[in-house]
């Protein structure tokens, strides 16, 4: 059991209502689709403080509040951007809660122990954790057995209990998943209480029986939370290439591409497709428009083949975060002109 206090209200908030620390997990970009951000944000009096979870102030704000805007140093935002609703803060973009109170002192030595004697499995999720306290990584199993390999760390802050998810097959100082807080645990199970599915809940770690012959997955996104329908994540390629550029690409077609015998079809084929920060490609999408961009549908002799010669290209330089310098995830497009069945012009 834990302590909180929530109410179905929804509460303008105001100096006195911030006051004190809150623990921000999320930052939401569209309508249903929500980032990881873990941070700490405490308010005192007119400033408010970011800090990170070693309780390090990372930049600070001055506060202002009037009827109908808050003032974050010398900039103003609509006062319907920021509520408190069933004990969530939402702050602007950011999601956030107040820090529970677990009734018992958790021992976090006791904790990594734990995690690393079994496999557990979250309650109604599907997948299998497997932590390794000595590295301090873990391993996500699919149904199929193939696993999708991570970081993680527990931190104290407030004399509370977090478990921080991050990293990928590259490295751990990065692409964090949703904080969860531990409020208790025992040899069967492990209760956490953190964001899922748009909303603050709690989460139940089952322990279950270690599951063998497991492999690493051919392919993993780098970042999993990626997501198609927000513009930055599909339209900016942030300078992915394929080794040798455009012109491999069309040199690797024109010596696999067969032209269908007697085929008349023409239009626009294209396909969609992620290069994860090692250079891999999967999660290919299709499409095809006539010349006036009208939906249409090529024969199998023509998409099938065009999608599997695709698939073959499998040389690419991932495009990089440059203030960071980091390899990252891309949505890439390959589009091909079509006349009479034949590829004449292949572009992005």
């Amino acid at each position: 059991m834990v302590s909180s206090c929530n109410s179905d209200q929804e509460i303008k908030v105001d100096k006195d209502a911030l006051q004190g620390t809150w623990m921000v997990t999320a930052a939401k970009l569209d309508e249903g689709f929500y980032r990881p951000y873990p941070q700490i944000l405490e308010f005192e009096k007119d400033t408010l403080y970011y800090k990170n979870f070693e309780d390090e102030v990372r930049f600070k704000n001055s506060i202002r509040f009037t009827n109908d805007s808050i003032k974050l140093d010398s900039i103003s935002f609509p006062i319907r951007k920021f509520y408190i609703k069933n004990g969530t803060l939402n702050f602007a973009r950011l999601i956030a809660n107040r820090i529970l109170h677990a009734e018992e002192k958790l021992d976090i030595a006791k904790l990594d122990t734990l995690l690393s004697s079994s496999d557990w499995k979250i309650e109604n999720k599907p997948g299998i954790y497997r932590f390794n306290s000595r590295e301090k990584n873990f391993q996500w199993i699919n149904a199929d057995k193939t696993y999708s390999k991570y970081c993680y760390e527990l931190v104290s802050f407030e004399g509370e209990v977090f478990l921080l998810k991050k990293g990928n097959q590259l490295a751990c100082d990065r692409d964090y998943q949703f904080i969860e807080q531990v409020i208790s645990y025992n040899n069967t199970g492990i209760e956490t209480y953190g964001f899922s599915d748009g909303e603050f809940k709690t989460i139940r770690y089952l322990s279950v029986p270690k599951v063998n012959n497991i492999k690493p997955t051919d392919f993993q996104l780098c970042n999993k939370y990626l997501n198609k329908n927000y513009p930055p994540d599909r339209y900016y390629g942030k300078e992915t290439e394929y080794n040798g550029g455009l012109y491999h690409v069309r040199k690797i077609f024109n010596e696999k591409y067969k032209v269908p015998h007697k085929n008349t079809e023409s239009g626009i084929f294209q396909v969609r497709f992620v290069v994860n920060c090692q250079g891999k490609a999967d999660m290919y999408e299709t499409q095809a428009f006539d010349y006036d961009y009208k939906l249409k549908e090529f024969s199998s002799e023509i998409a099938d083949q065009i999608l599997e010669i695709t698939k073959g290209l499998q040389d690419w330089i991932p495009g990089r975060r440059s203030k960071e310098n980091q390899a990252i995830d891309t949505y890439i497009y390959l589009s091909f002109r079509i006349k009479d069945g034949k590829i004449i012009r292949i572009y992005p």
